[in-house]
C-alpha cells in the first residue's frame, strides 16, 4: 500500500513535535527534506502546533530575493519580554537576529480585494525591537531546505521583545539604524540593513497571504519582519543586546 502525503506530513510533523519536547534533532536525507513541497510544508506546521497544543502568540515572515513569501507561527512560550534568560533546549545552536516586530491591536478588516496599506496600518498597536533566537530541529541544522524551515516553524527558538513604540508611524524603516551587540561588544551596526525596507508592504502581504489560507491575524498578535544584522551565533553565558534608533534595547542571556 502506498504511503499518502498527509500521512507523510504526519509522520514528519510528529519526529518534529519529539524534537521540540526533547531536544534530539531530527535526522533526515537532504533529498527528501528537498522534496517536501510548499502544500506539506504548511501541513506539518500545523500538526505541529497542533501536537505541541500551545497558542500561537505571533508570527515571522520574510520576502525573500526570489520573491517567495515565507512565514511560520510563534508559539506563545516562546515569546517573551526582555530582558530575558533562556535556557539550552530553548536557544540550541544559539542564532540570533536583530529584527522590528508589530503588535497588533485588532483582527484587519480586508476590504473587497484583500488587504491595503491602511487597513494593516490602522490594525497595528505598535513596533518594537526584537531579537529572534533562531535554531533548526532537523539535524541538517541551518542548511535545511525551504519547505523544510517552514515545516519547523521557519527556526524559531524564541523571540524577545522590547518595549512597545505607539509612535511608530513616522520611523523610515527602510533607513533605521541597527546595532547587535554580544557581551558589549559591538559584531554589527547597520543603516537600512533590512533586506526589504517596506516593512508595512511586507504586513501587507503577509496578512493577504495567510487571507487567503484562511487565517486571520488576531488582537495581540506580533509578527517579527527580519533581521536588518544578518545572522550571527552566541553561546552559553553571552548576553546580546539589539538597539534600534529610536526603540528601546532589547537583551537575552543565553543561560
Amino acid at each position: 500500500m502506498s504511503i499518502t502525503s498527509s500521512e507523510i506530513s504526519r509522520a514528519v510533523a510528529q519526529k518534529l513535535v519529539a524534537a521540540y519536547r526533547g531536544g534530539q534533532r531530527v535526522p533526515a536525507d537532504p533529498s527528501a527534506l528537498g522534496a517536501l513541497s510548499r502544500v506539506q510544508a504548511l501541513d506539518i506546521q500545523r500538526e505541529v502546533v497542533s501536537a505541541l497544543a500551545v497558542p500561537i502568540a505571533g508570527w515571522k515572515v520574510a520576502a525573500l530575493p526570489d520573491g517567495d513569501l515565507i512565514s511560520a507561527p510563534i508559539l506563545r512560550n516562546r515569546l517573551l519580554p526582555s530582558p530575558a534568560s533562556i535556557c539550552p533546549a530553548i536557544y540550541g545552536l544559539g542564532g540570533v537576529e536583530c529584527e522590528i516586530a508589530f503588535r497588533i491591536a485588532r483582527e484587519p478588516i480586508p476590504g473587497r480585494e484583500g488587504f491595503a496599506k491602511k487597513d494593516i496600518i490602522e490594525a497595528v498597536e505598535g513596533a518594537c525591537s526584537a531579537i529572534e533566537v533562531v535554531d533548526s530541529r532537523w539535524a541538517t541544522t541551518f542548511s535545511t531546505p525551504r519547505n523544510a524551515m517552514i515545516a519547523d516553524l521557519l527556526s524559531n527558538g524564541a523571540l524577545v521583545l522590547g518595549a512597545l513604540n505607539k509612535n511608530w508611524r513616522d520611523v523610515t524603516f527602510g533607513s533605521l539604524g541597527a546595532r547587535l551587540e554580544i557581551n558589549g561588544r559591538t559584531v554589527c551596526q547597520s543603516t537600512g540593513g533590512h533586506p526589504d525596507g517596506d516593512l508595512i508592504g511586507l504586513l501587507v502581504n503577509f496578512a493577504n497571504d495567510l487571507r487567503k489560507r484562511g487565517v486571520v491575524l488576531r488582537s495581540g498578535d506580533v509578527i517579527t519582519t527580519g533581521s536588518y544584522t544578518g545572522f550571527h551565533t552566541a553561546k552559553s553565558g553571552d548576553e546580546i543586546i539589539a538597539e534600534f534608533d529610536g526603540f528601546s534595547s532589547v537583551s537575552v542571556t543565553f543561560e
